[in-house]
């Protein structure tokens, strides 16, 4: 019995973490959305900003939320600045 494999969607994925580095900026780059992601989840799983402080993204089949600047939270715009 034959069965078809499921297709996935990465460009999104792509689009955020690409597969080739070829620069230095691009490198720099990778980091900085790789400890966005790192610190977004941490804060939001411990609960440390209301929920309107993140947005969605999804990253194939993953939903990921990302620290967004809110303007009722001054503590998440820090942060995000930073």
């Amino acid at each position: 019995m034959a069965t078809a494999q499921k297709q996935r969607n990465s460009v999104v994925c792509a689009v955020v973490f690409p597969k080739k580095i070829a620069t230095e900026q691009q490198s720099l780059m990778l980091v900085k959305r790789l400890l966005a992601v790192a610190v977004s989840c941490i804060t939001y799983l411990r609960g440390i900003f209301p929920e309107s402080a993140y947005g969605t993204r999804y990253m194939d089949d993953v939903c990921v939320k990302i620290l967004r600047e809110d303007k009722s939270c001054p503590g998440s715009t820090q942060l995000v600045k930073w």
